[in-house]
């Protein structure tokens, strides 16, 4: 079990002292530092590489604040922080800096801001034509676990197992950048697993292993001498994959689940994929992970969650996320360890 090594760890643990806000501005200054076609704006950053297939991850956390705690257990090689650790979706800026790093290997790379918001910056780069030439497909690195692959609503079996062929296993989940992009290029595209587990909590974990591993795996991706192309195919309400969704084991959907409406958006969502949450009348209602990030906070005594209250909002506690506030010094150590 091989474990971070010095620089490793400095690089992670400034990835998880940033704001988004500086942590884009940290990425496009590297990014420009690898590629010679570079497109930064609020929203997305995207690099044109010489491999035609995408990596994406997201620069925000569900977190409001960074962290200022960090713990790193050697023996069992788990990072974790008291004040929600933001591993969703760093550890996925790591990996594709990881690979940028160690290897020779230029893919497109796609940086969104806000995917915890709805997938804002995703959004507003689907706007667009797709930047890069005879794109194969895209790997989003922002899923929880150790070996999942993530399909949405691609539905090309063939495109499935071939990603299954690289030790992955076909898992569901609800949304991701890919949910947006893949659909609106009519690209194939698949989120794989880089090691964080219980995401959206306090008690979140990242399996630096787990990371490790997606790494290089993605690298022997990158590395085909013959990349497939594969064509996209939308699932429909009729097809297997959307049943499997909603009622094999995988979606989650055994005797024991249940299903309920997001009290925000009213979307159906099987139980696993929404939190329990106080509300202001004092009953447990239930958010959705697109929803959860604006209406509701955690309780620094007790950790639970509850409904924000617009018309009063001097009863909620400021020191809820914790953390503290990432500054100008830690971007610049970020950009300077890079660089290196």
């Amino acid at each position: 079990m091989r474990g971070l090594k010095a620089k490793e760890y400095e690089t992670l643990e400034q990835l998880f002292k940033m704001k988004q806000g500086s942590l884009l501005k940290t990425m496009s200054y590297f990014l420009q530092s690898k590629y010679k076609t570079v497109k930064t704006t609020a929203d997305y950053i995207y690099a044109i590489g010489d491999i035609p297939i995408a990596l994406v991850a997201h620069m925000d956390t569900v977190f409001p604040k960074p962290v200022s705690e960090l713990y790193y257990d050697t023996r069992k090689n788990v990072m974790w922080s008291p004040q929600g650790l933001g591993a969703d979706d760093r550890a996925g800026i790591y990996a594709i800096i990881q690979i940028l790093c160690s290897t020779n290997l230029r893919p497109h790379i796609i940086f969104t801001t806000d995917e915890e918001r709805g997938g804002i910056g995703a959004s507003v780069l689907a706007q667009e034509n797709c930047p890069f030439p005879q794109l194969k497909y895209m790997i989003e690195l922002d899923r929880q676990g150790k070996n999942d692959c993530v399909f949405y609503s691609c539905d090309n079996d063939d495109f499935v197992a071939y990603i299954e062929s690289f030790g992955f296993i076909e898992d569901f989940g609800s949304f991701s950048d890919i949910s947006i992009l893949g659909p609106a290029w009519q690209v194939c595209s698949t989120n794989l697993s880089v090691g964080y587990e219980n995401e959206h909590t306090y008690i979140e974990t990242l399996n630096i292993s787990a990371l490790l591993n997606t790494i290089e795996k993605v690298k022997k991706m990158l590395q085909e001498e013959s990349i497939p192309d594969f064509k996209y195919i939308e699932f429909s309400l009729s097809t297997k994959r959307w049943f499997q969704d909603l009622y094999s084991s995988n979606g989650a959907a055994g005797d024991n689940d249940f299903y309920v409406h997001c009290k925000k958006c009213k979307g159906l969502f099987s139980g696993y994929e929404v939190f329990p949450v106080k509300g202001l009348d004092g009953k447990t209602c239930f958010y959705c992970p697109d929803c959860i990030v604006e209406n509701i906070e955690w309780c620094d005594n007790c950790g639970e969650p509850f409904e924000i209250d617009p018309n009063n909002p001097k009863k909620i506690c400021n020191d809820c996320a914790g953390g503290l506030l990432e500054c100008h010094s830690t971007s610049e150590k970020l950009k300077n360890n890079l660089m290196k």
